[in-house]
């Protein structure tokens, strides 16, 4: 059976896949980078992942890359990985308005998120009404915070 083209398959497919974990480094907030891992399960078992790391206070999405269907122990590795941020679970809803609304906070103040986006955007849920809105604060007093 051929094995469908990662790209394609992220677009058109991983929607229907279902959230089986999601993570957020401790300090997201006070540090003003939330780095994110959100973990959807084929029917095979194995997993596509999407990692982002988002800007809070100003630039939204600053880089975000995937991995499509591999083993436990990739995700895993890759958690371990990134434990020097203290990693924990959390609802997909937070993870959600963290990376949309930071994406909406940097394009309203004139920044373009990370270009690849345009295809890990579909391992998220579609922007809809459906997510549970969170208010989070974006920027420092509401306006874009640089860090050199």
């Amino acid at each position: 059976m051929k094995q469908p083209n990662p790209q394609e398959y992220i677009r058109t497919r991983a929607r229907k896949l279902p959230i089986d974990e999601c993570y957020i480094n401790e300090g997201w907030k006070k540090s003003g980078l939330a780095s994110i891992l959100i973990v959807r399960k084929h029917t095979n078992n194995n997993y596509t992942f999407g990692v982002y790391l988002v800007d809070i206070f100003a630039l939204g999405t600053k880089d975000t890359f995937f991995n499509f269907n591999v083993s436990k122990s990739v995700v895993s590795e890759l958690l371990d990985r990134m434990q020097g941020d203290k990693f924990i679970k959390t609802e997909y809803a937070l993870i959600h308005n963290i990376i949309y609304g930071g994406n909406e906070f940097a394009e309203d103040n004139g920044y373009k998120v990370c270009k690849d986006f345009k295809l890990t955007q579909f391992i998220l849920e579609e922007d809809t009404e459906d997510i549970e809105f969170i208010d989070i604060e974006f920027g420092k007093n509401g306006k874009p915070f640089l860090i050199m």
